[in-house]
């Protein structure tokens, strides 16, 4: 009777600890109950947020013979989360998201306030955890590199999918994670409609889109009446205007692309509409 009762327990610990195990979040790292989110993001001289045991923003040095960044910088947080929510990463079952949305969630905040706090000389190093197949899920890992350089938020991946957990389990041993590197590229394609591909695995995010600003829409030209020309005199010739610089088409099309982004952010038209839009305003270069 004594060794049933001590079997007993050894089988509600094991269920218990699958049930633990099945309430965590999607978006955490293993121990998640034993780190608490916080909503301050720390002091001005903080250089490590550890959001879950396996989810962390972190300043380092910047990769040696690397030129200085231009950081700090300010990204505003929304927009940081809706430009990352558009990298698409190419794997061995297809294409998919890079990020999920409740991970893009807790991560944004704290992505931009290293990217404030970052100096000329200094990188934003990402680990990033997530049960990103389901919450039934085991859970991976993203390892990416992060600075701004070049009027550009630089994103380089190293890892898209890190299957490290159940190693972890068995053998107590935490992994030596790598991060993005501008000498190596790493082994997942990224891409995304609106940031500029240096690299398979390296994307070009445009400050411009992670200002938060929008641009206003120009207002509706005025009605005007035509004036009516005697028979007797023949019509003036208008000149043909001057064809425009190459700068004023550029600057024109870059304030179309936003105006239609702003459009798309605020449900005013499609996704369908909007790359539809797209294509026909770079058709114009």
């Amino acid at each position: 009777m004594k060794m049933m009762a001590v079997r007993k327990g050894l089988v509600l610990s094991a269920l218990w600890g699958v049930l633990a195990g099945l309430a965590m979040p999607a978006h955490a790292g293993l121990f998640d109950s034993l780190f608490a989110k916080k909503d301050d993001l720390g002091p001005a001289t903080q250089r490590e947020w550890r959001l879950d045991e396996f989810t962390i923003v972190r300043l380092a040095p910047k990769e040696a013979e690397a030129p200085a960044n231009q950081q700090p910088a300010t990204v505003d947080v929304a927009a940081l989360r809706n430009q990352l929510a558009s990298v698409q990463v190419s794997l061995r079952d297809g294409s998919e998201a890079l990020f999920d949305a409740d991970e893009l969630a807790q991560l944004a905040p704290y992505l931009s306030r290293a990217l404030s706090l970052a100096g000329p000389n200094d990188d934003v190093l990402l680990l990033s955890t997530a049960r990103r197949g389901g919450r039934f899920s085991v859970p991976d890992a993203i390892t990416a590199r992060l600075f701004v350089q070049g009027d550009a938020l630089n994103l380089i991946v190293h890892d898209a999918r890190v299957d490290f957990i159940i190693a972890y389990r068995n053998s107590r041993v935490e992994p030596k994670f790598v991060y993005g590197s501008r000498k190596q590229a790493g082994t997942n394609p990224l891409r995304s409609a609106s940031a500029m591909s240096q690299r398979a695995d390296w994307l070009a995010i445009p400050l411009s889109s992670l200002s938060g600003t929008s641009v206003a829409a120009a207002p509706a030209p005025a009605k005007q009446v035509p004036t009516p020309v005697a028979a007797a005199v023949p019509p003036a010739v208008t000149p043909a205007p001057a064809p425009a610089s190459p700068a004023a088409i550029g600057d024109d099309i870059e304030q179309r692309l936003l105006l239609l982004k702003r459009l798309r952010d605020k449900g005013l038209i499609s996704e369908e509409e909007y790359q539809q839009k797209r294509r026909d305003v770079l058709q114009k270069l």
